[in-house]
């Protein structure tokens, strides 16, 4: 009788297993990590760390003392602390509030067939583009009281308008209305984005 010589097979690995890779390899693509985790670590994770180290501490120029929840005490007893909560409520409101719906307003008007409607989009979306600063300086010189235009233009009328930046009754308004502004235009390119 004639057997036939058949190849040997390799031994299967056992279900479920894969053949072992090198440990440089497996460690290999972690390496990617090691930089963002880097950033992360200096940007946020420490300078977290120390806020809560310098909230519970009292520091003079060259030493701290740990004082606890004292800050915190101190914080809360301050008198100003309703008028500040107040005053940023109120500028929150009125300046989202403005730009959203001022925003769709210009944004229906632009996209409909105006003749100067080209136009119009770049005057509208040209206060976003000026820097902040140069829109403070701006508005102060305008808003000076007797000098300024505002008040120039009101004096027209016979009209002598208040210390726009000086009086608390009108600052936090005059502020905000500046600030309307300079952001209504990338409020009215989103409505007109949508909307087209």
């Amino acid at each position: 009788m004639v057997t036939s010589a058949r190849p040997r097979r390799a031994a299967a690995p056992e279900s479920g297993r894969r053949p072992a890779r090198p440990k440089a390899r497996a460690v290999y693509p972690y390496a990617f990590y090691l930089p963002a985790g880097i950033v992360y670590t200096v940007i946020f994770l420490v300078p977290t760390v120390m806020a809560f180290y310098f909230a519970l501490t009292r520091w003079t120029l060259f030493d701290s003392t740990f004082v606890g929840l004292d800050n915190f005490r101190d914080f809360f007893a301050e008198q100003n602390l309703r008028v500040g909560f107040r005053n940023t409520i109120v500028y929150a409101v009125v300046t989202s509030g403005l730009k959203v719906v001022l925003g769709l307003l210009l944004g229906v008007l632009l996209t409909s067939n105006l003749r100067l409607r080209g136009f119009l989009r770049s005057v509208v979306f040209f206060p976003v583009l000026v820097s902040t600063v140069a829109v403070g300086i701006t508005f102060s010189v305008l808003l000076k009281p007797d000098t300024g235009l505002v008040d120039k233009a009101l004096g027209v009328f016979g009209i002598s308008g208040p210390d726009w930046l000086g009086d608390a009754t009108t600052a936090l308004l005059s502020v905000a209305l500046v600030d309307v502004w300079k952001g209504v235009g990338l409020a009215t390119v989103i409505y007109i984005a949508g909307i087209m």
